[in-house]
């Protein structure tokens, strides 16, 4: 049995090899940026790299001019123009990464409500489904997600969350009477080593651990609010200023 197979002519072979070519020079030239932006600032002369990359984009172009030297002027014209919109396309990509990334992190957010989003030093988190603001965060390196309340006056964290942060909630001493909406109950008085909220640390906070049951969601409460800058709320965001 015979296989049908598609002649490799050598004007098809050098078209593949010219748009290879091309290719790798466009990501040698961006990959060059990224790493001069990744590494410390140095005082030198940076004219003889700017130079190398101009020489690379020139080859690169003269390459295509010559593979494709027999096919026409204006399919030339028309591959040009297709290439310089690409190229034009990714240099805006890269000089635009910034917003573009806050842009997909705000989307997040929003589609995911309770991921904190640093922007401009501070954290936004959307409010949730439910109307409430709801913060992932860590204790002590622990993933516990909180609850924003002003009303509560301490931090306080649910029993399944204290057990994940590293405290035996066995040996805890219940014995601070406080009030909740479900009526009066005790809380355990605990020191934490830190939390965090985004890109916020806050240290040696004083907190509480609620009896197992007694708490669905731990409280992001006063004790670590007050910590802060600053914080508000603008319509369905909440801002915290570190």
């Amino acid at each position: 049995m015979m296989r049908n197979t598609l002649p490799v002519t050598p004007q098809t072979a050098f078209a593949v090899l010219t748009r290879l070519v091309a290719g790798f020079g466009v990501l040698a030239c961006f990959a060059g940026t990224a790493f001069a932006q990744s590494v410390p600032p140095i005082e030198i002369d940076n004219t003889a790299p700017r130079m190398v990359k101009l020489i690379i984009l020139l080859i690169v172009f003269l390459v295509i001019l010559f593979g494709m030297r027999r096919i026409g002027i204006p399919h030339i014209i028309r591959s040009a123009a297709i290439w310089l919109v690409a190229i034009l396309a990714l240099v805006a990509l890269y000089g635009y990464r910034g917003p573009i990334e806050m842009a997909g992190r705000e989307m997040v957010a929003v589609l995911v409500p309770g991921v904190a989003v640093n922007q401009g030093g501070n954290v936004i988190v959307h409010r949730s489904y439910g109307g409430h603001f709801v913060l992932d965060g860590a204790v002590d390196g622990a993933p516990v997600r909180f609850l924003f309340d002003t009303g509560a006056s301490t931090v306080v964290l649910s029993s399944e969350d204290a057990a994940r942060a590293g405290f035996d909630v066995d040996q805890l001493d219940f014995r601070i009477p406080v009030t909740t909406a479900s009526g009066m109950t005790e809380v355990a008085p605990v020191r934490l080593g830190e939390i965090q909220i985004g890109d916020i640390r806050v240290n040696d906070v004083r907190a509480a651990v609620a009896k197992p049951h007694d708490l669905d969601h731990s409280l992001l409460g006063m004790t670590f609010l007050n910590r802060l800058d600053g914080y508000e709320v603008r319509r369905d965001r909440l801002v915290l200023n570190p």
